[in-house]
């Protein structure tokens, strides 16, 4: 019998409190300027960067039927998204992007998913990825996911037209839906014990805590600029 359907709203309710959290409304509160965004937009370059190595490592672990999940989900981000005319992650973003630049709570973050991917049993590590994009999620976030929320914030502050040049944003606001809702059945099949149902959620909680500490040392990164 699946377990998923127990814990799902626990999960649910933990992803909608993220946008509660100190480092979340620190992050929101933060006025936009061109250099703050900058430092925003390089520091998402190395984030989605770090979300490929996090999947692929977890699919390397994980039976058949889930590594053809996170394919189906990684083919928008790695090969091709209609959407966006080309790849979410390409080699010329990477090219683009100063990794000296970023927060060293930043990098602390992306280091702290690394080891979660590799380290912890595939089913755990699916959990610390996808409760990002879970968090992202229209359909599950009471007004609006990270990205929609931020797509807002930008066109408030900066305009429209500004705003629209952060395609990742705009296409992400929509992307992540699907990217979530792809392991809905995956969740189902294998969260089949209450020892798995615990383990998910402990993963759950975690996955959180680091993204506050990402979003928190975001936050800081910009506030250092005009």
């Amino acid at each position: 019998m699946s377990h998923w359907p127990k814990i799902r709203p626990t999960i649910d309710e933990l992803v909608n409190r993220q946008f509660e959290t100190r480092e979340f409304k620190k992050l929101f509160a933060v006025p936009l300027t061109g250099r703050r965004v900058e430092v925003y937009q390089n520091h998402m370059i190395f984030y989605a960067n770090n979300r490929r190595d996090c999947w692929s490592f977890v699919a390397g672990k994980a039976p058949l039927d889930v590594k053809r999940a996170i394919w189906e989900h990684e083919k928008d981000e790695l090969i091709h998204d209609d959407r966006m005319g080309r790849a979410h992650v390409t080699e010329d973003d990477l090219r683009a992007g100063d990794e000296s630049l970023l927060a060293p709570g930043a990098k602390a973050a992306y280091y702290a998913w690394l080891y979660c991917a590799r380290e912890k049993p595939w089913l755990e590590g699916l959990v610390y990825s996808h409760i990002l994009e879970r968090r992202n999620n229209n359909a599950i976030i009471k007004g609006g996911g990270l990205v929609e929320r931020w797509k807002r914030k930008q066109r408030a502050e900066l305009g429209a037209k500004e705003a629209e040049k952060d395609f990742q944003t705009e296409v992400h606001a929509v992307a992540d839906e699907d990217h979530s809702d792809i392991f809905e059945p995956i969740f189902t099949r294998y969260v089949d014990s209450e020892t798995t149902a615990q383990a998910v959620l402990t993963a759950t909680r975690d996955g959180l805590l680091i993204d506050r500490a990402l979003r928190g040392a975001l936050a800081d990164a910009m506030l250092e600029v005009e």
